[in-house]
């Protein structure tokens, strides 16, 4: 007797209590735990930009939030096997001190040959800071070079930030950084200085499979934008970041914005009081909700954002909605 049996291909969905959020919280004078509290059912960890006191890191807590200390540095930092140790040190000091449940580490546009160093770095990092109990997170980006060439050597080798990390976070923004449009000091950045939105469907989808392929699902970080590009395009062209979803200076009425169906992007063409035409690429409601739907495509069970203190109402409900989905 033949027995056909049926077997499903379909992939496991994530489940509710697998799906977190983890913003960044930039802490400046003023900053509270009452900046959190409205969200704080949604908000599973927070990366500190800043010194809070200590009584913020236990209020986190107190909400079953945990609190890395973002830091950033460059190659000075790590030059020699000195400056290493002691920055190491001071990573595990300033957890075991103020309760920091690890380190984030915003390490970004280092020189490629600095990497058998940085490797040695992120070694001991990881190895000192999990002796003490503590984590250890890294931000990365997806920037023009790797478009041409994914083998092309960056300061970090993704298969060390894969065996020590517990977290890598993907920020899939700056796919077009406006301040450096037209700036010379910024011409050291890997970015794509051209005019375009901060971020979009497709990249995005480009930049999160790239790092699928170095790093295990449950340690990425999907970190979306809550901030906009804008471009004044008479003239010399000149862009800015806006840390809101709509234009700031706007002469007259501001028209309708138009939905780059492609992009996922809401774009506005309009008159800004400094007498130019502006375009501007906005991170909205909208783009954060196809961006939310294409981590569920991929299957990414973290998600964040550039920055907490500029996640508009709206998108919150979004990431809420997403998180119960």
């Amino acid at each position: 007797m033949l027995v056909i049996v049926g077997v499903s291909c379909k992939q496991e969905t994530l489940t509710t209590a697998e799906k977190k959020i983890y913003p960044w919280f930039v802490y400046k004078d003023g900053s509270s735990f009452k900046d959190i509290e409205p969200v704080k059912e949604l908000v599973n960890s927070i990366s500190v930009f800043g010194n809070p006191p200590k009584s913020f890191i236990d209020e986190c807590h107190q909400n079953n939030i945990e609190v890395y200390h973002a830091v950033g540095g460059n190659e000075e930092n790590i030059n020699t096997p000195e400056k290493i140790k002691a920055l190491v040190d001071s990573y595990v000091n300033d957890c075991n001190t103020n309760g920091y449940d690890g380190i984030d580490l915003d390490f970004e546009h280092l020189n490629p040959d600095v990497q058998d160093i940085y490797t040695g770095f992120l070694e001991l990092t990881s190895q000192k800071l999990h002796a003490a109990g503590k984590k250890l997170s890294h931000c990365v980006g997806f920037y023009p070079a790797l478009y041409q060439d994914e083998k092309t050597k960056m300061f970090h080798d993704p298969e060390v930030l894969a065996r020590t990390c517990d977290l890598v976070r993907v920020m899939c923004y700056d796919m077009y950084f406006a301040p450096g449009v037209g700036n010379p000091e910024l011409k050291h950045r890997d970015d794509c200085m051209g005019v375009g939105p901060t971020s979009n469907f497709p990249w995005t989808k480009e930049t999160m499979s790239f790092w699928m392929k170095h790093i295990p699902r449950n340690k990425l970080v999907m970190a979306l934008p809550a901030y906009s590009n804008d471009y004044a395009v008479t003239g010399n062209i000149k862009g800015r970041q806006i840390y809101q979803s709509v234009p700031d200076s706007v002469s007259g009425v501001l028209p309708s914005p138009t939905w780059l169906c492609y992009e996922k992007v809401n774009m506005y063409l309009y008159d800004s009081t400094d007498g130019q035409r502006h375009l501007f690429y906005a991170s909205d409601v909208r783009s954060t909700e196809a961006l939310l739907e294409l981590a569920d495509e991929l299957e990414i069970p973290q998600i964040g954002f550039w920055h907490f203190g500029s996640v508009e109402p709206q998108m919150w409900d979004a990431a809420g909605k997403w998180k119960t989905k």
